[in-house]
């Protein structure tokens, strides 16, 4: 009886995005995560399974139509066609639908009579379609207080306030991200910055996720209230 070969499992160097926010819309293309491989036995049967942490979520034989497993049926496009190679046609992922549960490990397994190939994939979904991110300023006595606030975002964030005189900004507290029970995450930052000139100081709020080079930004200004949002405090 021969054996079956476990070919080396192969890990993507990247994880693929995908950015929900104001603009999308029910056209939305399909994200699509390739499942790269050669296979030596092209006489024996061909199964490709995708799992999604672990769990399966797609299936194809060569041979017949794919299909998604039921509970994932409005999570992926089993008619997608990733190539008129007999022994690929199938192969790939295309996700649909998208939403926060989208993320994670992703594994495409690869298998015939004689090998086994494995594949893993990367994906983060980034929701900012309904948030909000606010800046104020508290005048308190001689102290000049920032506050940033974000709501309703996916991932994790992590919030940070800069500014154009990097010596003005004496102290920063970040309060740890609070997950709600949708898991949505909510997130403050507060600074303490010295305002000792008659000079316009300009403070911008950043939030940024991990691994993607796009932040969301609000400013703020002293002496005027045509940036961010500005609330003043007095004793």
């Amino acid at each position: 009886m021969d054996s079956i070969r476990c070919g080396p499992v192969k890990i993507a160097e990247d994880t693929k995005f995908i950015v929900l926010d104001d603009d999308d819309d029910d056209d939305m293309d399909p994200t699509v995560l390739e499942c790269d491989y050669e296979i030596k036995d092209t006489d024996s049967f061909l199964t490709v399974k995708w799992f999604r942490n672990d769990k399966t979520i797609y299936q194809w034989i060569r041979g017949s139509h794919p299909a998604p497993i039921p509970e994932y049926k409005n999570d992926v496009d089993s008619s997608y066609e990733s190539s008129i190679d007999p022994n690929k046609q199938y192969s790939a992922l295309a996700l649909i639908n998208p939403s926060i549960s989208s993320t994670g490990d992703y594994k495409c397994v690869v298998q015939t009579s004689k090998e086994t190939i494995t594949i893993h994939k990367s994906v983060q979904v980034i929701d900012v379609r309904n948030y909000t991110l606010n800046m104020y300023r508290y005048q308190i006595q001689n102290e000049t207080q920032l506050e940033c606030v974000v709501t309703n975002v996916f991932p994790k964030p992590t919030l940070s306030i800069v500014s154009d005189d990097d010596d003005d900004i004496v102290k920063v507290v970040a309060n740890d991200p609070i997950e709600d029970e949708n898991g949505y995450f909510n997130a403050t930052i507060f600074a303490v910055v010295q305002d000792n000139d008659d000079d316009v100081d300009y403070h911008k709020c950043l939030v940024t996720f991990e691994g993607y080079s796009q932040n969301l930004t609000t400013v703020i200004t002293s002496g005027s209230s045509n940036f961010g949002n500005i609330k003043l405090v007095s004793l």
